[in-house]
């Protein structure tokens, strides 16, 4: 129970650095390429909070190992297939489509990533709550003045946007349970502690 601890505690640190840093970074695709303007940037068109914000979003992917506890270790290359997807999906938000073309290919993004790389009622479920809840907090962000949205299809929000939080769910999730993994050692550490001893 204790080295699970400090795997989700380490896991979520290293999301949160993910987050102020690769988090920043592909906002600014959005920011750079037309999607959305903050009202008061402070650096590379993007306001002072937004690595603190995208910190503590890229965090909450550590609910997926936390809640799927008895679920076996994610390979490296789920991981790695499920952040690409991911980040290509970002890149796809600003492409010279329609917004329902982009939301479609979207979908089918969060498809491919979620059967190659979870598979599961609990990934969908979460996918799904992330979908509810990212568009939710850039909606008060919206109303609040912090930003606007170029694009806006209701609420102050493009209708791809709920979308692109579908893939954030599955990339952050896979890299979650890879990062929450047990190391080779601690596996088989585990696996002699059940084992019954051996009786003449």
């Amino acid at each position: 129970m204790h080295g699970r601890r400090l795997r989700l505690v380490r896991t979520a640190l290293i999301l949160t650095g993910l987050g102020a840093t690769l988090g920043s970074l592909l906002d600014g695709i959005h920011s750079h390429f037309g999607a959305l303007t903050y009202t008061t940037p402070f650096m590379a068109r993007a306001a002072w909070w937004v690595p603190l914000l995208f910190a503590g979003a890229y965090a909450g992917g550590v609910a997926r190992p936390l809640l799927g506890r008895d679920e076996p270790p994610l390979p490296a290359w789920k991981a790695a297939l499920g952040m690409g997807l991911f980040i290509a999906a970002y890149w796809l938000t600003v492409a010279p489509w329609a917004w329902t073309l982009r939301s479609a290919i979207l979908g089918g993004i969060f498809v491919l990533g979620w059967w190659i790389c979870d598979r599961t009622l609990l990934g969908v479920g979460i996918a799904v709550l992330t979908a509810i809840l990212g568009p939710t907090v850039e909606i008060l962000l919206v109303h609040a003045g912090t930003f606007v949205h170029h694009e806006v299809l209701f609420l102050g929000i493009p209708g791809w946007l709920p979308f692109l939080y579908l893939s954030a769910a599955v990339g952050l999730g896979s890299l979650a349970r890879w990062l929450a993994a047990p190391s080779a050692e601690e596996s088989a550490s585990s696996d002699s502690a059940h084992v019954a001893p051996h009786l003449p």
